[in-house]
């Protein structure tokens, strides 16, 4: 048995030793019990119960709640476990049938549990917004919403923050730094950078007006360099890089010139597959703002 087959072992063993010890179930009742229930007395109860005078303070019981506190518990209690009493009395031996290493078999202990402290920590992702959303409210607040999840889960929630937004009438607003998602999600954005909000407005014009350029991927088999230079000739064309199975073409300005480059390719010969704009603009943009007003930020 190899190596990393060794601390998969021991990954399978830790989950089912968690869940047959009830762990699981315990940390779920108890996030139900320090996250859930409070948000929805202080929603229920109406905003007689906190002082208009303490609103400006609320964020400090955010900082010092016990939820973070309870997180890093958990993430310790669970991946910790009683490696040492465990494999001093042999139960790796009797696992694999055969002695393993000590740090092998801590691997595999502490990585079993930190899964299932990213399952509880989704789990409380789920559970945050299934409180926001609670009383259809008007805006939705979100704080790095998609963090912990997996690609179905940010999926299900995209389409969920959607719906919100286009059915019900609502506004979300989210802060994160993941910029794709941003993108993806929102019609509007904001580029905040110590303190300050640097640009402003819908997606396309925060890109537009910090960059001063647009990027367009091309995909076609039989390109030869005549093609390729042609395509360089465009006026706006200010460079070209082949990469290994399309190229990238810098445009100066925010001029569409896809039904240029889509003629010269076509006339060549060259059988084209896809020319598309760059995605993920907004991160270059994001990069490329600070950069502005940071000198020690790279702009891509």
């Amino acid at each position: 048995m190899s190596r990393p087959d060794v601390i998969l072992s021991f990954v399978r063993y830790e989950i089912k030793r968690a869940i047959a010890r009830r762990k699981v179930l315990a940390l779920i009742a108890f996030t139900v019990l320090l996250d859930t229930l409070p948000y929805y007395a202080l929603s229920t109860a109406g905003t007689t119960l906190i002082p208009g005078s303490a609103y400006p303070y609320i964020w400090v019981a955010g900082v010092f709640a016990v939820q973070p506190l309870f997180l890093n518990f958990t993430a310790i209690l669970i991946a910790a476990g009683a490696m040492s009493e465990e494999y001093e009395q042999g139960t790796a031996e009797l696992l694999l049938s055969k002695p393993v290493e000590r740090n092998d078999y801590f691997a595999g202990k502490f990585l079993g549990g930190y899964t299932l402290f990213l399952t509880i920590l989704a789990f409380n992702i789920v559970l945050s917004v299934a409180q926001a959303m609670m009383g259809s409210p008007e805006l939705l607040i979100l704080d790095e919403p998609m963090i912990g999840l997996d690609p179905a889960g940010s999926a299900h929630f995209r389409e969920v923050f959607r719906e919100f937004a286009s059915q019900k009438v609502g506004t979300v607003f989210m802060s994160s730094h993941i910029m794709s998602e941003v993108e993806s999600l929102c019609t509007s954005v904001a580029i905040i950078h110590s303190g300050r909000v640097l640009y402003q407005g819908k997606v396309e014009d925060v890109i537009q007006k910090v960059l001063d350029y647009s990027v367009i991927y091309l995909e076609a088999q039989g390109l030869t360099e005549q093609t390729i230079g042609k395509i360089g000739e465009i006026p706006s064309v200010s460079k070209i890089v082949p990469n290994a199975d399309s190229v990238e073409i810098i445009v100066k300005g925010h001029t569409d010139i896809r039904p240029d480059i889509s003629d010269i390719v076509v006339k060549s010969g060259a059988r084209l597959y896809s020319i598309r704009q760059a995605e993920n603009m907004l991160e270059r943009a994001y990069i490329e703002a600070l950069s502005k007003n940071n000198p020690g930020v790279r702009p891509i």
